[in-house]
């Protein structure tokens, strides 16, 4: 009796070690699947990551890309920019040079007309006659300004003396004093100047004098000259 009893015993002992052993194996198995399950988690979400960091890293090196494009686009523009400014400013100083050119030569011509108009004449004037026009306007000028001197000197060069006396200066005087009632007595300098032609009026005290030498003359008009020397020279046809 006492050993079927222990017999007993030893199996309900051997069946609870086996269901021990059993639990154990299942909880490590168990252990391992959630291990793995972890581990595939984590290996999905490095992976995810990379993936996201490589999409990252593509649209960075998109966007410098474009930016890169974009600014090589605008320093091209700016490059075209510059030369077409300096074609322009180049094509103007072209022109200025080509104007001031033809203007001094245009100007030349017309100086070295100035002998053939002291020879001839111009369109029935004499030279002489233009020179006492000069004379006049210079002093009606110094005159109109409201000098008090009326003791006025003509001052020319010397090619020019042969064209102006002092019977012509007499008269100028008469006309002048007559066309602003105011006495006015005009003589010839002995000082001579250097000019291609006109004349250098001024109050004998030297205070006061009007520059009509055919070059001043032509330096007053420059502008005007230039503007009708350009629309000759450089208006299309």
């Amino acid at each position: 009796m006492e050993s079927r009893e222990h017999g007993k015993r030893c199996i309900r002992k051997s069946f609870r070690f086996g269901v021990i052993r059993l639990g154990a194996k299942e909880i490590v198995e168990k252990i391992k699947d959630e291990a793995n399950a972890e581990r595939d988690i984590i290996v999905g979400e490095a992976e995810e990551k990379a993936r996201e960091m490589v999409r990252e890293a593509i649209e960075e090196i998109e966007v410098r890309k474009r930016d890169f494009i974009v600014a090589e686009e605008g320093r091209g523009l700016e490059e075209k920019e510059r030369i077409v400014r300096a074609a322009r400013l180049n094509a103007r100083k072209l022109r200025w040079n080509a104007e001031e050119e033809m203007t001094k030569k245009a100007l030349e011509e017309a100086m070295k007309g100035i002998k053939k108009v002291k020879e001839e004449g111009f369109k029935g004037i004499s030279y002489s006659d233009i020179m006492a026009g000069l004379i006049k306007d210079a002093s009606i000028t110094i005159i109109g300004g409201g000098s008090t001197g009326n003791e006025l000197e003509a001052l020319i060069s010397e090619e020019d003396v042969s064209y102006i006396d002092d019977t012509i200066l007499k008269k100028i005087s008469t006309e002048i004093s007559q066309d602003v009632s105011v006495p006015v007595n005009l003589s010839l300098s002995s000082e001579r100047i250097k000019s291609a032609g006109g004349v250098i009026v001024r109050v004998k005290d030297g205070k006061i004098e009007v520059n009509n030498t055919l070059e001043q003359r032509m330096a007053r008009l420059s502008t005007s000259l230039r503007e009708d020397i350009m629309k000759t020279l450089f208006t299309e046809k």
